[in-house]
């Protein structure tokens, strides 16, 4: 008879949680249809931003839990907020990625998802217009409350579904959210006050269908080939590559040999509103770098930001990375830094 040793009693060390890294902007705020720079910055970075360094916070308080110990009310509490805080920070990737035109194209404004999407509305809903009616509708109806008016592809029926949810925790459960529509007033009132409605029409209009297709087609398991819809352009694939704002100021503070060179490539049309320049940076026009890059001094890494938009600066990354560039004499290389905005107000994650 085989005998099952107790458990050991001795209390193991907890692992350290992976701090969930932000999603950038795959939008440029500033050239949307009817929604402005200011109201979606200040949702992106105050509320979206908010809920992923409460979500780090929690998860970090959770792994120095003694569980046997700890009031129960203490623990209902923490993964309560864990689970409000994690729906909210995955809704509110879901919605941005969902707006937006490409680079400095605006959105068309056009109802026109792409083929399977609208084939798989038109079965599940009657027409493409019926499910836009429904959806808007649902969301409108929200107006004065709060919550998400989603999409989403639900396993256990087959199809695609239009759901209320009250909070951010209040999903379907095991069905893919493909487009969510947030409907808490700091989404919207900014710009629309209390006319929600307007706002709702106004969203329908800047919605990035490639975007919502890739992600219908990822829910019913189908191939994705177009995965670079949701990552910044010219960001590297390669970990080793990435450094955080707190390590490039550490560089920037160490050996004077080192340090590495800031290049402002802010478009000129955007210079009226930039805001702000780091300290020590030099100002070079994106589009002319065939004129610049000869200048660049040999040896040392090369930080690009663009305070208006990381397409900009990750264009600008990916053109620096030629191999006649890789390689700048014994040892050293040209490095990028494709920097976007962070949800604390400023440029906090950045790109080798």
């Amino acid at each position: 008879m085989a005998v099952q040793s107790p458990p050991s009693s001795s209390k193991s060390q907890p692992l350290a949680p992976k701090t969930v890294l932000i999603r950038p902007l795959l939008l440029k705020p500033q050239w949307m249809n009817g929604m402005s720079e200011r109201l979606l910055v200040s949702h992106y970075e105050n509320n979206y931003g908010g809920a992923l360094r409460r979500l780090n916070a929690i998860r970090a308080r959770l792994a120095g839990l003694d569980w046997s110990p700890t009031p129960v009310f203490e623990i209902n509490g923490l993964k309560r907020e864990e689970l409000i805080a994690l729906g909210s920070v995955t809704l509110h990737e879901i919605y941005f990625e969902s707006l937006g035109g490409d680079g400095d194209n605006p959105p068309t404004g056009r109802l026109d998802p792409p083929v399977e999407l609208a084939r798989a509305l038109e079965r599940d809903f009657g027409s493409v217009g019926a499910w836009h009616a429904e959806f808007t509708a649902m969301a409108k109806a929200l107006a004065g409350g709060s919550g998400w008016a989603i999409l989403a592809w639900c396993e256990r029926l087959g199809c695609l579904v239009n759901h209320w949810a009250a909070d951010h925790a209040h999903n379907l459960p095991g069905a893919t959210p493909i487009l969510a529509l947030d409907m808490y007033e700091h989404a919207y009132h900014i710009d629309f006050g209390a006319k929600a409605a307007a706002y709702v029409d106004q969203v329908i209009a800047n919605l990035h269908w490639p975007r919502i297709g890739a992600r219908y087609r990822r829910a019913v398991g189908e191939a994705v080939a177009d995965d670079g819809l949701f990552w910044p352009f010219g960001s590297p694939a390669d970990q080793a590559q990435l450094i955080t704002a707190e390590e490039l100021k550490a560089k920037l503070e160490g050996d004077t040999d080192r340090r590495p060179v800031l290049l402002d490539v802010c478009q000129p049309r955007d210079l009226p509103r930039r805001t702000d320049m780091l300290a020590g940076a030099s100002v070079h026009a994106p589009g002319a770098l065939s004129r610049w890059v000869e200048d660049l001094p040999h040896g040392r890494p090369i930080a690009v930001y663009c305070i208006c938009g990381f397409q900009v600066s990750g264009t600008t990354v990916a053109e620096l990375r030629p191999p006649r560039l890789r390689s700048q004499g014994p040892g050293g290389r040209h490095h990028g830094v494709a920097r976007h905005r962070w949800a604390d107000g400023g440029a906090r994650h950045l790109h080798l």
